[in-house]
């Protein structure tokens, strides 16, 4: 994080009373310790791989201090930061950069390819570990559906799932997903498609945007994957086309 990224965090958290107990003096009248230790050494926790001990031998404010705050932050980061900054596209002029290069591959209409990722669950629980078993891998893991662009720039994502839910069960909790499908976003974008009628190549407009996805996925009209079996040469072509857009999102998981 760049310094003034930093001085401007810490600003803001002093304005909005983010963490009331690090702002002011204990009991015994005695200065909290200072909040632009804590937070930085919350920013080495989380970027650097830092332990609390590390933190501790850092700044000489205690471990136990530093994993107190630690929580705080990171319920202030997926609450106040979190609404703030993370923003899914909801009208066509908010899509329109992150559609560019799928329109120049020949996909008008794609605004971002679709999958589930999932992430190893460390000290995972016991009593809920059977759960989190999913078939990628052997250890417990959570799931995460996530919509990116061709920048690799995620555009939307749910929540932490059980590892053991599969595409077709995660993507029912993507909030981004489910508002493209019913049309309560997006709506308002318009594209063209080629279609034959007869002898003839006509160009058709359709309303809203589409996602790539994997053969995973439910067969809704919003979400459009490769042609798994097919002999005929053109649909195995444009397969393998629309397979190789849709990596970005497999190298972003």
């Amino acid at each position: 994080m760049p310094h003034s990224s930093f001085v401007c965090l810490v600003a803001d958290a002093r304005m909005g009373n983010w963490f009331p107990r690090w702002m002011g003096t204990n009991r015994a009248n005695k200065p909290s310790s200072p909040l632009e230790l804590m937070i930085l050494g919350s920013l080495r926790y989380l970027g650097r791989g830092w332990t609390f001990d590390d933190c501790e031998e850092s700044t000489a404010v205690s471990e136990e201090t530093h994993r107190v705050f630690f929580h705080q932050f990171i319920t202030v980061g997926s609450t106040i930061l979190f609404n703030k900054f993370v923003r899914s596209p909801t009208t066509s002029v908010e899509i329109k950069e992150h559609m560019l290069e799928f329109e120049m591959a020949g996909l008008p209409g794609a605004c971002g390819s679709t999958n589930a990722t999932t992430i190893i669950h460390e000290m995972c629980s016991h009593r809920i570990q059977r759960i989190h078993e999913g078939f990628k891998t052997k250890h417990p893991t959570r799931t995460y559906n996530l919509t990116a662009n061709h920048r690799r720039q995620i555009l939307g994502m749910t929540t932490g799932h059980p590892g053991s839910f599969n595409d077709k069960t995660v993507v029912m909790f993507d909030e981004f997903v489910s508002n493209i499908k019913s049309g309560a976003i997006l709506d308002d974008c318009i594209f063209e498609l080629l279609e034959r009628q007869g002898d003839r190549v006509v160009a058709v407009k359709y309303r809203g945007v589409w996602l790539v996805v994997d053969n995973g996925y439910h067969n809704w009209s919003i979400t459009v994957p490769p042609m798994a079996n097919s002999c005929r040469y053109d649909e195995i072509r444009w397969s393998e086309w629309i397979e190789s857009m849709r990596k970005d999102v497999e190298v972003r998981s």
